[in-house]
């Protein structure tokens, strides 16, 4: 699928695979690949429609906002920065599995955030060298276990490289993937100095949210 088309095309279309999707029976084997079908149009539409429509969302020629301005934007999740100098990001969606087609729209979800971050007045730091740990908040329910080598993690490294990194490579970051079993569906995302990485970690209480159980350096 590429974005070669309108977003009204792949918001159809998610909306028709969505339907079928829930009128086929639960040992139905075909309910897997019509699910990732599903998901790469939603989000391919989410994607399409915020390039083809982002510049309505800017104030009109004689200064009066459009009517679409108000709308909340199509993504969810938080960006802040510690005291600390840590960097915590919460995404309200889970990664990608990595063995399916991936549509960019974690990265591009990010980048948003960081970019509504900045518009807000924000600050983010600059790392040398990051550790960064991505934390999915999951179960085993509904097939969302995998091995860390199937999760599209590399979209988070890519979103951040040239924002709080200078690159991605293994001399600039050091990566931990990790999960809780809470079952919240989002994924935290922690980026600190890589010298406080102790503190992160031994301030971790497995189970718990871990942006609220960091210890203090």
């Amino acid at each position: 699928m590429t974005n070669e088309h309108t977003p009204s095309f792949y918001l159809q279309e998610a909306y028709h695979l969505a339907r079928e999707l829930e009128q086929l029976p639960p040992d139905a084997p075909e309910r897997s690949r019509t699910a990732d079908e599903a998901l790469c149009a939603a989000e391919t539409a989410v994607l399409t429609a915020r390039r083809t429509f982002g510049g309505l969302l800017e104030k009109g020629r004689q200064g009066k906002a459009l009517r679409l301005a108000p709308r909340a934007p199509a993504l969810t999740g938080t960006v802040s920065v510690t005291r600390e100098g840590w960097t915590v990001i919460r995404l309200d969606t889970l990664l990608q599995n990595a063995r399916r087609r991936t549509t960019g729209y974690i990265e591009n979800s990010l980048l948003e955030l960081l970019r509504q971050w900045r518009g807000r007045g924000g600050v983010l730091p600059w790392y040398r060298h990051a550790f960064v740990a991505i934390t999915e908040h999951t179960d085993r329910k509904g097939g969302n276990a995998y091995d860390p080598d199937n999760r599209e993690w590399k979209a988070v490294t890519n979103a951040l490289k040239g924002v709080l990194f200078e690159d991605d490579d293994q001399f600039t970051v050091s990566l931990i993937l990790d999960a809780v079993p809470d079952g919240k569906g989002c994924t935290e995302i922690m980026v600190l100095p890589y010298h406080e990485a102790a503190v992160y970690l031994s301030g971790r209480n497995f189970g718990k949210d871990t942006a609220a159980n960091r210890s203090k350096p």
